[in-house]
């Protein structure tokens, strides 16, 4: 007997999961939780029976069901097979949703952002450079029409332009696209001429970029001095005093909170999301806390900054009133302590900038105290 509409809507669930038949092949699927969907049964070439599901009821309706039946009978017909026909055009339709560069590129940076592979920061540069570089040459085309004289010169106008460090890291990310094409059916692996070793990319290295920094003692005692003297903001004044002592970097410093302190101790700790870590590590429970011993001249600034800024929340709270998306700064800002140390006459690109002071003293420690690399 073939189903009807009124059977359908009687069909009430039972313990276990059960069919009922409306005939060449079609079955309708109840489930012990209610819900109803239509099922082709069909032996395979190995002769093993296939269940292909059709979707969902009432979705899908009975007359619906038996089109798309009579669908994949027309296919077995014709020896091909349902599941593999099924298989195919879901990738046809994923090819058809990447259907250029730019949508691929675009769904491999979406992909990685989700599993926080980069901080939010870093995503949006990587994009941006993707946006800049990447797009206006390459972006409309389907990737599998792209040649790799295409990608060189894309990558060549960028080294060109001046910007290679820039090209290298370009690079790495289109060699990510690609892998990502191939991942999800839009490129065979043969057609991946990204992957390493199959064809040269070498661009030039670019001249690594030290953080301007001092070495010369007389030049860091007159530095000093001038931060001692430092007519700035209060706040920022103990911001610039700590650097030195601590030398950690400057979006650590400027992110410390009096919880994160014990004075009497003289421990800072320091939680994995404020630190240089891949995302997905700043917020892993395994990442231990990075622990910063506090000098005692560090304890007296801090003591006396508690009176100001404590005692719970941000340590160096905002000197403005600066609006990001997430509403006003609690903190002061990345360039906050650079523009406090070109106020005090020092060129940030060749003195000295935030970063700077963990450079001279990883050199000075070295070369002056005689301390193992390790141990610094």
């Amino acid at each position: 007997m073939r189903l009807t509409a009124k059977i359908i809507e009687q069909a009430q669930p039972a313990d276990k999961e059960y069919l009922l038949s409306d005939g060449d092949k079609l079955y309708l699927r109840v489930r012990p939780g209610g819900g109803k969907s239509w099922q082709f049964n069909y032996p395979s070439v190995d002769g093993r029976r296939v269940k292909l599901t059709l979707g969902p009821y009432p979705e899908i309706s009975l007359a619906g069901a038996r089109d798309l039946a009579a669908e994949q009978r027309r296919h077995l017909a014709m020896g091909k097979d349902p599941r593999v026909r099924k298989h195919e055009e879901r990738q046809e339709a994923v090819r058809q949703a990447l259907a250029t560069f730019e949508k691929v590129a675009r769904e491999w940076h979406a992909h990685a952002t989700e599993l926080h592979e980069w901080s939010e920061s870093y995503s949006q540069k990587i994009l941006r450079q993707l946006e800049l570089h990447a797009f206006p040459r390459l972006g409309r085309h389907p990737i599998n029409t792209l040649s790799q004289m295409d990608v060189l010169q894309c990558l060549e106008a960028v080294s060109l332009a001046g910007t290679r460090e820039t090209a290298i890291r370009l690079r790495e990310s289109l060699q990510r696209v690609y892998a990502r094409a191939v991942t999800v059916g839009v490129l065979e692996p043969g057609e991946n001429f990204m992957a390493k070793s199959v064809a040269d990319f070498k661009l030039r290295t670019p001249r690594v970029k030290h953080y301007a920094t001092m070495l010369d003692p007389e030049k860091i005692g007159k530095l000093l001095r001038d931060i001692r003297g430092y007519k700035g903001h209060y706040t920022v004044c103990c911001a610039l005093q700590i650097m030195p002592y601590v030398f950690q970097r400057p979006g650590q410093i400027r992110m410390m909170e009096w919880e994160q302190l014990d004075l009497d101790a003289g421990i800072w700790t320091c939680p994995p999301h404020i630190m240089k870590l891949r995302e997905i590590h700043k917020f892993d429970n395994q990442t231990p806390p990075h622990i910063v011993p506090l000098p005692r001249q560090v304890i007296e600034i801090l003591t006396r900054l508690h009176t100001i800024t404590g005692p719970s929340g941000p340590v160096f709270k905002s000197v403005s009133r600066r609006r990001g998306k997430d509403g006003f700064s609690r903190y002061i800002s990345n360039n906050t302590m650079n523009s406090a140390l070109r106020a005090l006459g020092y060129d940030t690109q060749q003195d000295i900038t935030g970063h700077g002071f963990r450079a001279m003293a990883r050199t000075l420690i070295r070369e002056k105290l005689g301390w193992d690399r390790e141990l610094i």
